[in-house]
């Protein structure tokens, strides 16, 4: 669901729109903040604020987890450690607008093996394509999408369910995290022209190069 723009582009002579400057996309906030809980939360959220919200889910549920907020984590986003279990669970979060296909639900498995575990959780802002929920069924993963985390969103209690609407837009919750270092990322032109795009704020220091395309509405 695309993002409605708070201020429109300005128009051309010919009466075809321009796209916004960096300073315009820096200074205005997009995504709007639903109230209540619906599909739409998960498309005004970037990637780090879904994966606090799916580990603030999953906690609630009386579960400790353990995640880091950036950096290579070896394919796993959390870490869930059930009560009298002797083996923890992980989870993957994938905060994607495309359909997860198999392959990337076989790496993760891959990922359980390698840590000698038997179940694991694969979640996602979209969907799971046929073949992907059927291979995680056979082996041991839950393949939650979108329209299952609600779900289980709906279980809990109002006051619940009111705290993980708050740490889904905590902060800047429109602006995207670097993958890399963990900080918010700017807005960035490229310096032989072209589109804008997010890049990380740590790109002088430290030679960062992590960049993430604009959404729809942001441009």
């Amino acid at each position: 669901m695309p993002w409605p723009r708070r201020n429109p582009p300005a128009a051309t002579t010919a009466g075809a729109s321009i796209g916004r400057t960096a300073q315009q996309i820096e200074s205005e906030s997009f995504a709007p903040q639903a109230r209540t809980w619906a599909p739409e939360v998960f498309d005004h959220i970037e990637w780090r604020r879904f994966e606090a919200l799916c580990e603030a889910l999953y906690g609630q549920a009386g579960v400790r987890t353990e995640s880091q907020s950036h950096g290579a984590d070896g394919g796993v986003d959390i870490w869930l450690y059930l009560q009298n279990a002797s083996k923890p669970m992980i989870v993957q979060c994938k905060h994607w607008s495309r359909k997860v296909a198999v392959d990337e639900v076989r790496a993760f498995f891959g990922v359980l093996k390698s840590h000698d575990l038997e179940r694991g959780i694969f979640a996602t802002s979209a969907t799971f394509t046929s073949e992907a929920s059927s291979f995680a069924s056979a082996h041991g993963i839950s393949a939650q999408d979108r329209e299952g985390l609600l779900k289980l969103i709906a279980t809990r209690t109002p006051e619940q369910q009111a705290l993980l609407l708050e740490t889904a837009y905590q902060g800047e919750y429109w602006r995207p995290t670097c993958a890399s270092c963990g900080i918010k990322m700017v807005v960035r032109e490229p310096k032989s022209g072209g589109s804008l795009f997010w890049g990380c704020s740590n790109f002088a220091k430290l030679r960062c190069r992590s960049r993430i395309q604009l959404r729809a509405a942001e441009r």
